[in-house]
């Protein structure tokens, strides 16, 4: 009751003091967020974004060792030169910063939503808390100030990668992964076993009822096709260098060498814990890539058990309240932390991995204001908008020809495992495979993401953009997640929402006609190009 109190207290205080009012508020300052915040101020709109974190650019500047671009001929528009400069973590940092300063947008860091207020399917304000991350780079179970700010804005724009602002607000969407009826998608709903470990999952060996060892998840293994709530999976694209070059990485406090049993009996017991098995080429097609767990540039490149990442332990993130949230962050952040500590020190380890662990470092200038660890959790996937429009495998195919595209996607499917489970009484990690299937077809992969997949239904929210928790999919997601396409769609609302502003209409009323041209003008490309063409014009 006092937590409440105090909340209506500091928001009457709030409304007291009138709070400005923009055209656009933008929520994330990702670098789809900073794309969106500029092109509406380009168009004349009054801007401000609102970024949780103490950072812009979200993964782009948040470890991403290279963007992946899928088809380079579909990426265009104001993206294009900025991802062509291919900066390392701060540079994209710095000049997210620079671009939203020249622009005049000024940014409201370290405060997250908490709720919205909206009548008439309207959103008229928003309550943000302020909550500001560690000194290692992760977010809190709970705010510092409770409705610390209030933003009015006439249209919004929900870039984060969670979709926190949409589900607040009311709007219908997805997570986990649909069956395949659903949409009629032969890739969708669960997969089979990636890879499958011989260990023994069980705290005594061979005694299912003494429990699962640490790292295992009692997940129900869906049948193959059927729909789940499973996520996959996240982790941190983690900055390494080596031969002491580094900032250290330490134990963390809760540390207990139990906790990685898994790992300690598969090096016991000669089992391969660093080969997975990517799906690539056609559907039935697997080869096996081995995995690796630190790596100069950016780690977490392994779809293997043996990872710098817990899979499976996020699938509670999607949906997920503050608090959850902020456990998960900084349970992956402590596994690879503990995970480090265990290689350098436990009896067990390999004499190679021991060698190599002992010299892990974090690098120095990339995020030393976090002592070197990644402020941005690599949120692959989380809620996805239901709307009048859904992007499926259908759009990924070349079978569709939306009339209103905002912008073009092109990436293949490419997942992460899911969870990892007894099985068998074995271990597996479940789903997670990579197929540029599409890109060998004739339009190669290329497909339009239509205005109609990145706003809600008019009824559900007459003023809100949705361009990365797009309406699609979850085998769609998988192709369009990557950072260039929320770009572009970014820059795309930009336009769209300023465009509303004007008219005072709804964003789902913006007249195709009329934000074509203004997409244009930007060097947006919304048609497939040729297939000849190789360069953006």
């Amino acid at each position: 009751m006092r937590f409440a109190s105090a909340f209506l207290l500091g928001l009457s205080v709030l409304r007291a003091e009138k709070p400005e009012l923009y055209d656009v508020c933008i929520y994330g300052g990702n670098a789809s967020g900073v794309m969106a915040a500029c092109a509406a101020a380009k168009e004349g709109a009054k801007v401000i974004v609102v970024e949780p974190s103490r950072w812009l650019g979200g993964m782009t500047g948040g470890g991403l060792m290279h963007v992946d671009w899928g088809r380079e001929e579909a990426v265009s528009g104001s993206t294009r030169p900025i991802l062509k400069k291919d900066y390392n973590d701060a540079q994209y940092r710095s000049a997210f910063g620079d671009l939203l300063k020249a622009a005049g947008v000024p940014v409201l860091r370290e405060h997250r939503v908490s709720s919205v207020e909206k009548t008439d399917g309207v959103i008229r304000s928003i309550i943000l808390d302020l909550a500001p991350f560690d000194e290692y780079g992760c977010p809190p179970a709970l705010p510092t100030q409770a409705a610390a700010r209030v933003v009015r804005a006439k249209v919004f724009i929900d870039c984060s990668y969670e979709g926190d602002l949409m589900a607040r607000a009311g709007v219908a969407y997805a997570y986990g992964r649909e069956a395949q009826s659903t949409y009629g998608e032969s890739l969708a709903g669960a997969q089979p076993p990636m890879s499958v470990y011989a260990i023994d999952p069980y705290v005594r060996a061979g005694d299912p009822q003494s429990g699962l060892l640490p790292g295992l998840q009692s997940t129900p293994v869906a049948p193959v096709g059927d729909a789940d709530k499973l996520t996959m999976g996240y982790g941190f694209r983690w900055r390494f260098v080596f031969k002491g070059e580094g900032l250290p990485i330490e134990p963390p406090a809760n540390y207990d060498p139990k906790q990685f049993e898994l790992y300690r009996r598969a090096f016991q017991q000669g089992v391969d814990i660093l080969s997975g098995r990517v799906m690539r080429g056609k559907v039935d097609g697997w080869e096996k890539s081995g995995g690796r767990i630190y790596s100069g540039g950016a780690g977490n490149l392994a779809r293997a058990l043996f990872a710098p990442t817990n899979y499976g332990h996020n699938a509670d993130y999607a949906d997920g309240d503050y608090p959850t949230r902020a456990r998960i962050w900084k349970e992956q952040q402590d596994f690879v932390r503990g995970m480090t500590h265990f290689l350098r020190t436990d009896p067990s380890v390999p004499a190679k991995q021991q060698e190599i662990a002992l010299s892990a470092g974090l690098e120095k200038g990339a995020f030393d204001d976090t002592k070197g660890y990644p402020h941005q959790l690599y949120v692959r996937e989380a809620r996805r908008m239901v709307s009048d429009y859904v992007v499926t495998q259908k759009d990924m195919e070349g079978k569709s020809a939306p009339a209103d595209s905002v912008g073009l996607a092109s990436y293949g499917v490419d997942e992460w495992p899911y969870a990892t489970v007894a099985l068998d009484g074995k271990v597996a990690l479940m789903g997670g495979y990579y197929s540029m299937l599409y890109l060998e077809d004739e339009h190669r992969g290329i497909y339009k993401i239509p205005y109609r997949a990145i706003v809600p239904k008019k009824a559900q929210c007459a003023n809100l953009l949705v361009p990365v928790c797009i309406s699609a999919s979850h085998i769609a997601m998988t192709s369009i997640r990557m950072e260039p396409v929320w770009m572009i769609l970014g820059e795309s609302a930009g336009v769209a929402a300023a465009m509303a502003v004007k008219s005072g209409g709804a964003v789902q009323d913006v007249p195709y006609a009329e934000l074509y041209p203004k997409l244009r003008a930007l060097a947006q490309k919304v048609d497939i190009p040729k297939k000849k063409e190789t360069k953006a014009k």
